[in-house]
């Protein structure tokens, strides 16, 4: 098989993502291996493995296939120019503002944010999709997991 830097890349950033999953299972479960707090934990790092264990047979499956692909024209938009840094200032306003104004709020305006970046444009779809993201996991925290969770609206 023919190991382009792009695949090379891939393949180690996988590695990453495996090794992480693993290490924070197991750190979760040496730390209480109580049903609550596996209950979110268990099923991701499951998914997360399965994932990444795909995409890695896929890479080698499909070795014409590669990591890197068609260059798009730079169209000069903000988005096209400022996309990732803006993106990553999202986030980390995201995770900062968590504990400030509540896990619902954060999560709307996070959603409705990275929504509008990457090009959406009807606003009832955002604002739907948005309170849906936002709510829908703090009530299932709060309610019926029983999990305190800082929120702005559903205390």
């Amino acid at each position: 098989m023919n190991i382009t830097a792009n695949r090379a890349g891939h393949l180690g950033l996988l590695l990453i993502f495996f090794g992480f999953v693993v290490w924070f299972a197991h750190n979760a479960w040496v730390a209480s291996p109580t049903t609550l707090n596996m209950l979110l934990i268990a099923p991701m790092a499951v998914l997360a493995l399965v994932l990444i264990t795909s995409i890695t047979f896929g890479l080698f499956r499909h070795p014409e296939r590669d990591a890197d692909g068609p260059q798009e024209e730079s169209d000069g938009s903000l988005r096209q120019r400022f996309g990732v840094p803006i993106g990553c200032l999202a986030l980390a306003l995201y995770v900062l503002s968590l504990e400030t104004i509540g896990f619902d709020i954060a999560g709307v305006l996070f959603c409705a944010a990275t929504m509008f970046l990457m090009g959406k444009r009807n606003l009832l779809v955002i604002a739907l999709y948005s309170l849906l993201v936002g709510f829908g996991p703090v009530w299932i925290l709060q309610h019926p997991m029983g999990v305190p969770v800082h929120s702005f609206f559903m205390e």
